[in-house]
């Protein structure tokens, strides 16, 4: 399940950028604004010689090609900007989301939807970039729009995805879980005092680049 929401294919040339997989430098960011989470932060974790703590929340995403995605059937057709946002949930647990916005200021939501990790463990240095594992323990959505329920609902029925056998039958304004794998990540991530930044995980092997938006702790 993870990112499943924001990983529907979309190639132009050699640029990939669906929320979370934009690249900083590929990316054009409108002000961060102000951003209010409903995720709790709790405890901190030791990544190298730097503590991950708190939120850590990346600039608003309006770069055209998220609407072109929408346009295309791969996005909710209201979302035209979104934002990565990091969570320190416990010293062993995070929570890695992606929020898609109606307008270019991330100001009114569409859909979000977290990933749970837990176990959270950090390994050997690969370059600049620390290795960390960990195990998926949830995945939540919420639709911010009927536009945005519809097409999630949509997708999960024709993918044949359901939150444990039962149907997915989400509710705007209502975050529904949908339960995790408990299935092994492996992943790269990068902070210093006043960012954080990772890639993509995978259950079979590293990444070699960072792949999310450079996020700022709040």
């Amino acid at each position: 399940m993870k990112k499943l929401l924001f990983w529907m294919v979309l190639i132009v040339g050699t640029v990939v950028l669906l929320g979370s997989c934009a690249k900083k430098e590929e990316s054009t960011t409108a002000s961060s604004g102000t951003f209010t989470g409903t995720t709790t932060a709790a405890g901190s974790i030791t990544v190298g010689s730097e503590t991950l703590s708190g939120t850590y929340v990346s600039p608003c995403n309006s770069e055209a090609l998220i609407a072109t995605t929408a346009s295309a059937g791969n996005l909710p057709s209201d979302t035209v900007a979104m934002r990565d946002v990091l969570v320190v949930t416990s010293d062993t647990s995070i929570s890695e989301e992606t929020h898609g916005y109606t307008d270019t200021t991330c100001s009114t939501l569409s859909v979000y939807s977290k990933n749970g990790w837990d176990n959270f463990t950090v390994g050997d240095a690969s370059g600049e970039f620390l290795k960390v594992t960990y195990k998926e323990t949830g995945f939540k959505i919420k639709a911010g729009t009927t536009v945005a329920e519809t097409y999630y609902e949509n997708y999960f029925s024709t993918n044949g995805i359901t939150a444990s056998g039962t149907t997915i039958d989400l509710v705007v304004g209502t975050e529904y879980d949908v339960g995790g794998s408990g299935s092994s990540y492996m992943n790269l991530f990068y902070v210093n005092s006043t960012i954080a930044r990772h890639g993509e995980g995978s259950t079979s092997s590293y990444p070699t680049a960072m792949d999310s938006l450079e996020m700022a702790k709040q």
